[in-house]
């Protein structure tokens, strides 16, 4: 009876060790997992941040800058970039949709700007007038320019013009053909919207209209050219590309037209005209990877505001040197 007992204690003893080793072992297989997945995740490089050097105002003094403002928000929040000639005068080219507004105030106030030289707006779509409405208010504006556009039934075009008009800032329009300085020595000429074209052109003010019609301008410093394109589609690209203007398409850096959209702009006949070195997509959110490939093949260096956050171009009129908030940590495809 004794052994019998004794064989049926050895027995649950036995499969308790089993069943106890199964276990560990089991158990055991987790953390060396786990070490592993860790220590790949910590070797993945963490993106520099250089927003301080970004918004130093003294980076750049003496020189010719660009900045491109990130204006953050969950859908594409429109363009607002700040250029400032080497003798310190200021120009802010468009100023994102109305609620980024204190964003490029708040950008202006890092930057220590207290006043702006000259406000420029493109067109008068949303997502390029609105802001004008707060920058307005809060910043003393020398200077306004616009295309012969006015857009009454547009209440962000009403709201952006009002303060303006209230402060009694002097207005000008511009088209194909005017030359303006910023400083003594940045020098702008308008290729577009055609000389004598608007208001009469735009019939319908539907976005194809609008956009086409938007104004693009040719930037000169030393040996340095850029270009700023707007919204302008494919059928206007073509017609800069068939006009008179077409030499002077050629320039060294090229924001992209229309936020980088292909279905849109960024005819092959336009980026070809234009052979740009450096290209900034304006656009907070990343949208653009085949243009990305494209302009990368034919030799430029591309930079999005969604994917670098803030970007600062410099220039001395000769180099050009081109700083970005964060690293674009890229993938292979």
């Amino acid at each position: 009876m004794f052994l019998k007992h004794w064989t049926a204690v050895a027995k649950l003893v036995c499969i308790a060790v089993i069943l106890s080793l199964l276990f560990t072992a089991c158990t055991d297989t987790k953390p060396q997992v786990t070490p592993v997945a860790l220590t790949i995740q910590s070797q993945q490089k963490v993106p520099s941040v250089r927003t301080e050097q970004i918004f130093d105002k003294q980076v750049g003094k003496g020189q010719l800058t660009i900045r491109y403002f990130y204006l953050d928000g969950d859908n594409l929040m429109g363009d607002s970039f700040l250029i400032v000639s080497p003798d310190g005068k200021t120009m802010l080219v468009d100023a994102g949709l109305p609620e980024v507004g204190p964003q490029v105030v708040n950008y202006l106030n890092k930057l220590g700007i207290d006043s702006l030289d000259i406000a420029l707006n493109t067109h008068p779509h949303i997502d390029h007038i609105g802001g004008f409405a707060t920058v307005a208010k809060e910043k003393p504006i020398k200077s306004f320019y616009m295309v012969n556009l006015p857009y009454t039934k547009s209440s962000a075009y009403n709201n952006a013009i009002a303060p303006l008009q209230a402060k009694q800032v002097p207005m000008k329009t511009l088209e194909e053909g005017d030359v303006f300085l910023l400083g003594e020595h940045v020098r702008f000429e308008v290729l577009s919207p055609p000389k004598g074209a608007l208001p009469e052109s735009v019939k319908t003010f539907s976005a194809p209209e609008i956009n086409d019609y938007s104004m693009v301008l040719k930037m000169t410093y030393g040996e340095r050219t850029f270009l700023f394109t707007a919204d302008i589609y494919k059928h206007r690209e073509i017609e800069l590309t068939s006009s008179p203007w077409k030499e002077k398409l050629k320039s060294d850096m090229m924001d992209i037209p229309h936020h980088g959209s292909e279905s849109t702009s960024s005819s092959e006949a336009f980026l070809q005209a234009v052979s740009p070195q450096i290209v900034i997509m304006s656009q907070n959110l990343f949208q653009s990877p085949n243009l990305l490939e494209r302009l990368e093949k034919k030799g430029a260096k591309v930079y999005s505001t969604g994917m670098h956050g803030n970007i600062m171009l410099r220039s001395d009129g000769k180099t050009m040197n081109v700083t970005t908030e964060k690293d674009w940590l890229r993938r292979n495809h």
